[in-house]
């Protein structure tokens, strides 16, 4: 049996898989190449062996060794050798291989770009920073750094922190011949550094030909472009990108598409999506995927399972992104019933369920309020990560188990596992629902020990949060002066702790220290502070702060911002200032609101208002609490032959507990 034979036959196969089969043939060649002496003698047979053993994931090691028997300083094997390695999934073999290339030619440097811009990305993939500023110096000094693929390597490497982005733009303002590689390579790292404008007129300056009459835009520029329109807000800027795909025909690539009903989903703007998909020549996966996931997302629950027997029918083969969209449609609509029947299509189909999938069943079935179902799937699943049991934290906390969830907490710790974000934040949800401070006090300490998460200003933010409504706040005013940074949230929860806490003038003086320190209130901040100007009395100072919202910041007020002022307005006896306010609102007031100010009457004895607000009370609808609170204020009028009418009412319709 001829062993060059077999070599050459496999060397001819590009598109072999690393079965058990070729790896155990491949090392079978070797050893009769090496037995018969032709491993040395034959150059040609040596490279083919190293072609082929670099073609396969389980013999890259062997390709190594191999590598190392071939002395020729001029064999074309150092950027084969490259050029296959930096498709691997472990950079660290290229420095491997670039340190043996250094022993092997230290007198003779090796001058193939290739080697160096491949260097460059495996340190862009590892964020080694320091090597690749030594890689480029070593590039300047072989005097390489003409190279446009090193410098469009070193150009996305730059890119990749906002620190460096500086010395991107160097060297991109420093090439003569820009390619739409490296245009594409600035433009994203503006976009990944939330700098998107600057991308945005880096691409105009494309469009004026600055660059020269041949560089125009690709579709790689539209996705980069269109990728950040959502993630920036910009729906505007994403409609006019759509209409530059439509007039140069990038609309009919497949990518810009799927990237502008990617966009167009995340909006929500379903129609604009489901336009630009059914006019789509070649719909792929992603394409399937980013409609079903679209329409989920937005409750269409109905829709998405159409679109997905849709696909089937096209005979186009799912994924676990395809699986995940289809629970999340199922679970979105609160269908448990849907949730189950996809979950045993899954297994049906004998389709394993990975540790995403199975946790997006447990999110799905705990959002129907199942925590059985829930903690089934989590107990089949055979590899368990921390997202699978932070979901099923939140699955016991979202269905009021608080304990359940704060033993599961328990285990995380006794597996030895690392609790992240995600983790923390569910035991502490768990601690305030439950009001179990000496947990909290204990779930604050680990935080407190961990160096990943005490600087976590969300989990500060809930700790507030749950000290507040445990009703220490104490314990919540500590951790918020801490704090090394307060965002809006911070200052609102504080806000709210005081309110619900009855501490009506220190949630005033927070607000005012919160203007002061330029940090901009939300209408929650303004909820929280009214609401604590009405149970403390301070009628004067919820006036102002309710004036201050719409005046100075701008927010229109809802009903629930109006309702403090009534209720505040009510409770302290100025009911015809209550009454004015009421009717001077944009929205007519709800029963809520009519209710309120009824009992208000009720309690000051004001009888002409309360009757009159009765009489409007009785066009929104005869509900049970309407004709309570009718009837209430009757007797205390001492009208009682209105009151029989009321409770003959009640009567009527089946009103069997009464309140006064």
């Amino acid at each position: 049996m001829n062993p060059l034979f077999h070599l050459r036959r496999l060397n001819n196969l590009p598109h072999l898989k690393p079965t058990i089969f070729s790896c155990r043939s491949l090392l079978q060649i070797q050893a009769q190449l090496t037995t018969t002496g032709l491993i040395y003698s034959n150059p040609s047979c040596l490279l083919s062996l190293l072609n082929l053993t670099l073609s396969c994931p389980e013999t890259l090691h062997y390709a190594t060794a191999i590598f190392s028997h071939i002395q020729q300083s001029n064999a074309p094997t150092w950027p084969l050798m490259v050029r296959r390695l930096a498709l691997d999934t472990d950079p660290f073999r290229i420095f491997s291989l670039f340190n043996t290339m250094q022993r092997l030619r230290r007198n003779d440097p090796l001058g193939d770009p290739y080697v160096y811009a491949s260097l460059v990305k495996a340190c862009n993939k590892l964020s080694a920073i320091r090597e690749g500023k030594s890689i480029h110096c070593y590039v300047v000094r072989l005097g390489l750094d003409y190279n446009l693929n090193i410098l469009n390597s070193l150009i996305n490497f730059y890119s990749c922190s906002r620190n460096l982005m500086g010395l991107a733009c160097v060297l991109f303002d420093r090439i003569p011949e820009k390619t739409i590689v490296t245009v594409n390579g600035m433009i994203s790292g503006f976009v990944k550094n939330e700098s998107f404008d600057a991308g945005l007129n880096l691409f105009k300056r494309i469009l004026v030909c600055l660059f020269g009459l041949e560089l125009k835009p690709n579709y790689v520029t539209l996705v980069i472009l269109i990728s950040g329109c959502f993630e920036f807000r910009r729906l505007d800027v994403g409609k006019t990108l759509h209409s530059y795909c439509h007039k140069t025909s990038l609309d009919s690539v497949t990518e810009a598409c799927n990237a502008l009903i990617d966009l167009y989903s995340k909006f929500k703007c379903m129609t604009e999506a489901s336009r630009l998909f059914e006019a789509m020549v070649d719909k792929d996966l992603v394409s399937w995927n980013t409609m079903i996931s679209g329409y989920a997302s937005v409750g269409e629950y109905m829709r998405a399972f159409i679109l997905f027997s849709e696909m089937r029918s096209n005979n186009i083969a799912f994924d676990r992104v395809s699986l995940i969209s289809l629970i999340l449609a199922s679970g979105y609509g609160k269908e448990i019933d849907l949730v189950k029947m996809v979950h045993g299509y899954i297994i049906a189909s004998g389709i394993e369920i990975t540790a995403p999938v199975g946790t997006t069943l447990i999110n799905m079935y705990s959002k129907c309020g199942s925590v059985e179902f829930a903690r089934n799937v989590f107990f089949q699943l055979q590899d368990k990560n921390i997202a699978s049991w932070n979901a099923l934290v939140h699955a016991y906390v979202e269905c009021h188990h608080d304990q359940e969830a704060l033993e599961v907490f328990s285990q995380i710790k006794l597996r030895k596992l690392k609790p992240d974000e995600v983790t923390m934040l569910g035991v502490i949800l768990a601690c305030r629902n439950s009001g179990e401070l000496y947990h909290g006090i204990d779930i604050h300490s680990y935080i407190e020990s961990s160096s990943h998460l005490n600087q976590s200003i969300i989990l500060q933010n809930a700790l507030i949060d749950m000290y507040a409504k445990c009703g220490n706040m104490g314990r919540a005013k500590l951790v918020f002066d801490e704090m090394p940074r307060k965002d809006v949230i911070s200052w609102t929860s504080v806000i709210v702790g005081y309110a619900i806490n009855g501490q009506g003038e220190e949630a005033c003086d927070a607000f005012r220290r919160m203007e002061t320190e330029n940090v901009k209130p939300n209408s929650v901040t303004f909820l929280g502070v009214l609401s604590a100007c009405n149970h403390a009395g301070l009628v004067e100072e919820g006036q102002n702060f309710f004036h201050s919202m719409c005046m100075s910041y701008h927010i229109q007020p809802n009903i629930e911002h109006c309702g403090c002022i009534i209720d505040m307005l009510a409770r302290s006896g100025r009911l015809e200032e209550a009454v004015k306010f009421v009717r001077n609102l944009p929205v007519g007031p709800n029963a809520v609101i009519r209710r309120m100010l009824i009992n208000a009457c009720k309690v000051h004895r004001d009888f002409d208002i309360g009757l009159s607000l009765i009489r409007g009370l009785k066009t929104f609808s005869h509900s049970p609490e309407n004709h309570v609170i009718s009837s209430n204020l009757l007797a205390e009028a001492g009208m009682w032959d209105d009151v029989l009418d009321e409770r003959s009412l009640m009567v009527k319709q089946k009103v069997l507990k009464y309140i006064f």
